[in-house]
């Protein structure tokens, strides 16, 4: 792999729009289930929206090893040592096995229990245990795709991973119109079909990513993974550990305020629900933006390009900021026609177009954190991210969702507002962080001498 090959990878174009076009294709993918569960049933929509939160904590779990992998991978190839970023990628793969056990067990064994706390309808919590026990308890597709992925596009290979995820977003439509429909005589498996699916898709794509790897001749070998390596292991982990802090802390918050919102009833639940897939197609553009900041940070303080790599970043969130509020201008001017699309069903189409509109104060806000926060891990500056983002999304968004929403009667408006000054404190600090330039004591690279 020359290095002229690599530098030409590592442009913020060559990387995002691929990443881009791979977050559109899942968020579409996403889309089409609610689309299709909401023709099933309404209860269907309220239980996959719920444990949709269950299922992003499981990829937070993930990204502790991916995303320490990514900071240690691309900073060892900015600065040229090849060997040292294959042996991260060595140590990653296992740990990613190991992850998923853990993962896996734990979902299918606390399933029951988490769900008992949500006090749902009974046909509600029905479909929420069948969804959440398959797709959490096995989920090593999604821990192995997710960590291929990752190796991909460290190295500037951000195509693969679009490519793969249209295949495999194609099979799990494919599953879920076979198991909520039926299919040439076959019986409506519901959502035990639409759980099984998915997690088909996911090993499918684990294995095209895997397949891609190694065509790419990185030089990756899944018999190298199994030496136990317990100095990268804690490379990774301390990086991996806290990066993922950050996101982990924002879903735990965001399954706090589910909480709050379930006791509005399962027409607020779906109108939620819906209104969180609509809103993923506003921010993907700042999300993978964001994904290309990191992979570019990593990169470039390996090659000590510190004033660059500040000068473009501020350009980043500048854009980022830009696109979500045209998006979100779209959706309120067209949000009852796509309202109607998803639900006949009066209060939750209300529901949404509320949304919507506050959305307005939500989105900007959050397409700073997703850019911003990612250029700081890509720098390895993550505990700020992680104490910060703790303090502000339960010391302000949690709070303030439960004071407007409850207290103050707003219902889910007021948990929207709520979690909407969550993400513009944080998004202010993090931008005072960023130009402060402290991130720069933070990086590091675990290898001596710098070898081609």
């Amino acid at each position: 792999m020359p290095t002229s090959s690599l530098d030409n990878r590592m442009n913020i174009r060559t990387i995002v729009w691929p990443i881009f076009i791979e977050h559109l294709l899942r968020m579409s993918m996403m889309t089409i289930d609610v689309v299709m569960l909401a023709r099933f049933s309404e209860e269907a929509v309220a239980a996959v929206g719920l444990t949709g939160h269950f299922v992003f904590f499981m990829v937070i779990a993930y990204m502790i090893i991916s995303s320490g992998c990514a900071i240690l991978i691309g900073q060892n190839l900015g600065a040229k040592n090849r060997s040292e970023a294959l042996a991260f990628s060595h140590v990653g793969f296992l740990l990613a096995l190991i992850m998923a056990a853990i993962i896996g067990l734990g979902f299918y064994l606390g399933a029951e229990p988490l769900l008992l706390l949500y006090r749902l309808e009974p046909q509600v919590h029905i479909f929420a245990l069948q969804y959440l026990t398959i797709t959490g308890g096995l989920s090593v597709g999604l821990s192995l795709s997710i960590y291929f992925s990752t190796v991909l596009r460290a190295h500037g290979f951000s195509k693969s991973p679009m490519a793969i995820q249209l295949i495999s977003g194609a099979l799990n439509v494919i599953g879920n119109y076979i198991a909520l429909f039926g299919f040439m005589g076959l019986p409506v498996f519901g959502v035990v079909g639409v759980a099984i699916s998915t997690v088909f898709s996911q090993l499918v794509g684990a294995l095209l990513c895997w397949w891609i790897v190694r065509h790419h001749n990185i030089g990756f070998s899944i018999r190298s993974s199994f030496k136990l390596d317990f100095v990268r292991f804690k490379e990774i982990l301390r990086l991996g550990l806290p990066n993922a802090g950050e996101g982990l802390s924002y879903n735990l918050a965001q399954l706090a305020i589910m909480f709050m919102v379930a006791g509005f009833g399962t027409a607020a639940l779906a109108a939620v629900a819906i209104a969180q897939n609509l809103s993923r197609f506003v921010f993907v553009f700042a999300m993978s933006l964001g994904n290309g900041a990191q992979i570019m940070a990593s990169y470039f303080v390996g090659q000590s390009r510190f004033d660059e790599l500040k000068a473009n970043v501020h350009r980043y969130w500048q854009v980022g900021i830009t696109v979500s509020t045209l998006l979100v201008v779209m959706f309120i001017a067209a949000r009852e026609p796509i309202a109607g699309y998803f639900t006949e069903d009066p209060e939750t189409v209300k529901l949404i177009g509320v949304l919507l509109i506050a959305a307005l104060a939500l989105e900007p806000a959050r397409a700073l954190n997703l850019i911003v926060i990612s250029a700081l891990k890509g720098t390895g500056d993550v505990m700020f991210p992680v104490k910060m983002g703790i303090l502000s999304m339960w010391g302000v968004g949690v709070l303030f969702s439960y004071l407007f929403g409850i207290h103050w009667g707003l219902g889910v408006l007021g948990v929207w507002l709520g979690v909407a000054m969550d993400e513009w404190a944080r998004g202010i600090i993090m931008i005072i962080r960023w130009q402060s330039e402290k991130w720069r004591a933070f990086v590091r690279l675990s290898v001596a001498p710098l070898t081609e």
